[in-house]
């Protein structure tokens, strides 16, 4: 502002007579030497701007590539965050997989250590009642072991808690055994670890004549009794 008073002052005292003077006396020559003299403050001034206003353009681009290069290190950032996302992602499921196998081979050695438990239990109590408790190949038999008498063939699946799945698994491998053995069991058992069978397991069992106890010596009992009864009708057939 106080460059444009000044350039303003010096138009009106200094420029605006000597341009009247020279127009008056009709010396156009003077009158161009006073107009180029009286703007070149002003085309300085334009100038200077202008280098001041280049210098800001050339600061901007220079900061715009700054900008620029931080945005791709961001880009290129984001790419590697995503890959180590990924990889961890990729790790965490190895691990959690892993950690199901191991659990499920856990599971199944916890299983198979149950069974040789409750099938030496059973099989303990067998000889006590005068029966052979022999254990079965898983093929073909599908079950886990046959007690026998003079007359009984009885096969049994031992399991943790019992399941649908067990029930069904008894009748195919009474099947197979016929056909391997050509001799149809007579008893199917289910001895579970649980402790107590559910209602609905002994219900459903019921409806294939199988006997499901979670107890070995009621087991053997119940096959002893079954051995007398098949004993006394042979004896009663001759």
């Amino acid at each position: 502002m106080a460059g444009q008073s000044r350039l303003r002052k010096f138009v009106q005292e200094e420029v605006k007579p000597s341009l009247i003077e020279a127009v008056r006396r009709g010396d156009y020559k003077a009158i161009g030497e006073i107009i180029a003299e009286a703007f070149k403050p002003l085309i300085s001034s334009i100038e200077e701007e202008g280098k001041r206003i280049e210098e800001i353009r050339a600061s901007l681009e220079e900061e715009g590539k700054r900008i620029e290069e931080i945005r791709t290190s961001l880009i290129e950032e984001g790419k590697r965050i995503e890959e180590l996302r990924k990889s961890i992602a990729e790790l965490r499921s190895s691990l959690e997989a892993e950690i199901r196998a191991r659990k499920g081979e856990a599971g199944r050695l916890e299983g198979f250590i149950v069974q040789i438990m409750l099938a030496g239990q059973l099989e303990g109590w067998c000889k006590a009642f005068g029966l052979l408790l022999t254990s079965l190949p898983r093929e073909p038999y599908r079950v886990d072991a046959v007690i026998e008498g003079e007359e009984l063939v009885a096969l049994v699946e031992i399991a943790k808690t019992g399941a649908e799945a067990d029930i069904e698994q008894l009748l195919e491998g009474a099947r197979i055994y016929e056909q391997v053995k050509g001799e149809k069991p007579n008893a199917l058992v289910l001895f579970i670890y649980a402790e107590r069978p559910p209602k609905w397991l002994v219900e459903e069992a019921e409806k294939h004549g199988i006997i499901v106890d979670n107890s070995p010596k009621r087991i053997a009992r119940a096959l002893a009794k079954i051995e007398e009864e098949l004993r006394r009708k042979r004896a009663g057939q001759k």
